[in-house]
């Protein structure tokens, strides 16, 4: 039990709302509809006040060219594209770049009432761009992804000759050529296709999207073609959700047709989403290779559940795995599935006419009346199979096509269940359900152990299933961080006063990678989670930007406050009691994670009401690991813990180095004593050091 907690119950607050714009005339916060006009002096806005607008991100450094909408430096006399001589009033500024949500709540919202605020935020700046194209009688031209070499990337395509504007890209086939174009029409996996990038990681999840045509309504938010060539699409990056503005000029063969993906039936959405995401990493080439849970994750917005199938212990549950695929189905999510790293060589794949190394969907599973048979129907997002095996003869075939009638036409095949543990190396079911609801915060790791840390206060009103995603942010797609990233979850005891931290309910969830993930029922009360990670402490790192998110079954209210170091303390010494993984000594106990987890936490507990309780560590073995009070490893430790005080003495928690084998070991004596003696390394008590000794109840 832990005490001190004065201010844990801190009254719920809501954050700033940012789809509001202040008039710069009189500084009246005017809401998102009335823009440009201000409601109160009915003066109309200027390009500078733009950039309050919902979060999103504008330069005022830069004027655009009125004959060919390029934006050219404010230093730039004449347009660096046409030559046209820059007026002594600049024109009106349309670049929209989104690098943030288009607003910010501490209050949770249901999926599909996100999604339409969303919309009504971006139609108001869509039509402003629009209203311009019209009126200067131009297109829309995105200067922030121009059709250019710099927007492929470092990689060459001999196919590229020309970048065209979709109107003038040549129908997929003939019989598209009596057909309008349209954002989407009753797509279906099958009219997707994947062009020269190798991204099949995005195609497949775009392929499940597609299997529920109402998700792109999601993703979508302009509905219709127009001929300005200004297109909205919203995507989940780094989850936050942001709305990306891409035109609509793509990249081309010499015969007029797009060298990245499409889709049949001219419908644009695919070449959008694709062109979207590769803005936002870069380029092009940015989207080569990747996995299926990042591609659903930009999609939905919702965190997946990753099952290996080919687990390092060589352990499986096969009767488990198959209990999960069916519930997944039987639920109607979204489910991936991928080959590689099964230890199949390529010559077996190419035989039975499954891609290696490729991501695919999955449709449906079925266990066959009177039979144990279990199969697995799979769609290849390249479209056509060829895949065959004697134990899906006709006549099962027929049974099974009452479950799905997908044809082999579409990419679709079905599988024995056998043979797909065999060819298959993971399922990624996606936990996205419009029902939800959710709350998005962006926050930062701390440097330092003596550094204030972010805390989050959520109340749940019943019991609920709750999801918990840490996002760490990579800045590119290339960027591989396998630095270990934690949260500690405790709830709040509002019957005492002050309220003490982790007395029902307490957990400390760590992973090394990019995400962190953890799902459980809770019930109704008040919850404190904290994120951290010391991958970052004593490092220069400007880039430890995570982002918090919360599924929640029923609405919830987040309060952000900023805490001292010892706030975390107090919420990783009530986990730490409560997981009960200790070793008791005469007037002390000591507490410690599983050594197995990513991140390991050694806590002691002085009883005695008397002495000091001596401890000193040494060290023998440390390879890649972060620790939280030892910059140089091996080495040596001291503290003295007082009488009737808890101290977490150290965490330790694996480096980033990829393929490199982590281990840390030390010893550990200890003794009772009537004095006091100095830590070593020191701790500054006085900043709220997180390894301050606290108080015991």
């Amino acid at each position: 039990m832990t005490t001190g907690l004065y201010n844990a119950r801190a009254a719920f607050f809501s954050l700033p709302v940012t789809n509001v714009w202040p008039c710069p005339t009189c500084s009246f916060e005017n809401p998102l509809s009335a823009y440009p006009h201000c409601n109160m002096c009915e003066q109309a806005a200027n390009y500078n006040s733009l950039h309050h607008l919902s979060g999103i991100e504008r330069s005022t450094s830069i004027w655009q060219c009125p004959q060919c909408t390029l934006n050219n430096e404010t230093s730039d006399d004449h347009c660096t594209a046409c030559g046209y001589t820059k007026q002594n009033k600049p024109a009106p500024v349309v670049l929209i770049n989104s690098t943030a949500t288009l607003s910010s709540t501490s209050l949770s919202l249901a999926v599909d009432d996100r999604r339409h605020r969303d919309e009504v935020d971006a139609e108001q700046i869509f039509q402003y761009i629009i209203n311009y194209c019209k009126k200067a009688r131009t297109n829309f031209v995105d200067d922030s992804f121009i059709p250019s070499s710099s927007s492929i990337g470092t990689d060459s395509f001999v196919e590229i000759s020309q970048w065209l504007r979709i109107a003038d890209v040549a129908p997929v086939s003939s019989k598209d050529r009596t057909l309008p174009l349209t954002i989407f029409s009753s797509p279906q996996p099958s009219d997707i296709q994947q062009g020269a990038l190798g991204n099949c990681w995005l195609i497949a999840a775009l392929a499940l999207i597609s299997e529920q045509p109402s998700l792109l309504q999601h993703i979508l938010l302009t509905k219709e073609v127009n001929k300005e060539g200004v297109y909205m699409v919203r995507i989940c990056h780094n989850g936050l959700w942001k709305t990306i503005i891409v035109d609509d000029c793509f990249p081309c063969t010499k015969h007029k047709r797009l060298v990245f993906s499409h889709a049949k039936r001219c419908q644009l959405f695919v070449p959008l989403i694709e062109k979207a995401c590769a803005k936002v990493f870069g380029s092009y080439a940015s989207l080569r290779s990747g996995n299926m849970r990042e591609g659903l994750q930009l999609l939905t917005g919702a965190p997946c559940d990753h099952i290996d199938l080919h687990p390092p212990n060589g352990i499986l549950d096969s009767d488990i795995v198959w209990a999960k695929l069916l519930s997944a189905c039987e639920s109607k999510l979204l489910i991936g599935v991928s080959t590689g790293g099964t230890g199949i060589s390529r010559d077996e794949y190419a035989r039975v006419h499954i891609h290696g190394n490729h991501a695919f969907s999955i449709l449906a599973a079925h266990t066959l009346a009177n039979s144990s048979s279990r199969f697995v129907l799979v769609r290849d997002p390249h479209s056509r199979s060829e895949y065959r095996e004697d134990e899906v003869t006709e006549a099962v075939l027929k049974q099974l096509r009452a479950i799905n009638p997908a044809q082999r036409s579409t990419g679709a095949f079905w599988i024995s269940w056998s043979r797909f543990l065999r060819y298959f190396s993971s399922i990624t079911i996606s936990t996205y359900k419009s029902s939800d609801f959710d709350v998005r915060e962006a926050g930062r790791f701390t440097q330092s152990p003596r550094d204030k840390v972010l805390s989050y206060r959520f109340h749940i009103p019943q019991k609920s299933m709750i999801k918990i995603s840490l996002i760490y942010h990579r800045h590119t797609r290339k960027t591989r961080s396998f630095h270990t990233q934690s949260f500690v979850l405790c709830d709040v005891d509002n019957s005492r006063s002050p309220p003490i931290i982790g007395t029902h309910y307490h957990r400390i969830v760590s992973s090394r990678g990019r995400f962190t993930y953890w799902s459980d029922a809770l019930a109704a009360g008040d919850y404190v989670l904290i994120p951290y990670s010391i991958s970052f402490w004593g490092s220069s790192d400007k880039h430890r930007d995570y982002t918090l998110v919360i599924h929640s079954s029923v609405p919830l209210q987040l309060t952000t406050e900023v805490k001292k170091g010892t706030f975390l303390t107090d919420c990783l010494i009530g986990a730490l009691v409560g997981i009960n993984k200790r070793i008791k000594t005469r007037d002390a106990v000591f507490y410690t994670t599983s050594r197995k987890s990513s991140s390991f936490i050694l806590m002691v507990q002085n009883q005695s009401r008397e002495k000091y309780f001596d401890v000193d560590i040494k060290i023998t073995e440390a390879r890649n690991i972060f620790h939280s009070r030892c910059s140089k490893l091996p080495s040596t430790m001291h503290d003295s813990i007082p009488p009737r005080h808890s101290q977490i003495l150290f965490l330790t928690e694996w480096s980033d180095k990829q393929r490199s084998a982590c281990a840390f070991n030390y010893s550990y004596s200890y003794e009772h004593t009537n004095r006091a003696s100095s830590p070593r390394p020191t701790i500054d008590r006085n900043t709220g050091d997180l390894h301050s000794p606290r108080r015991m109840s």
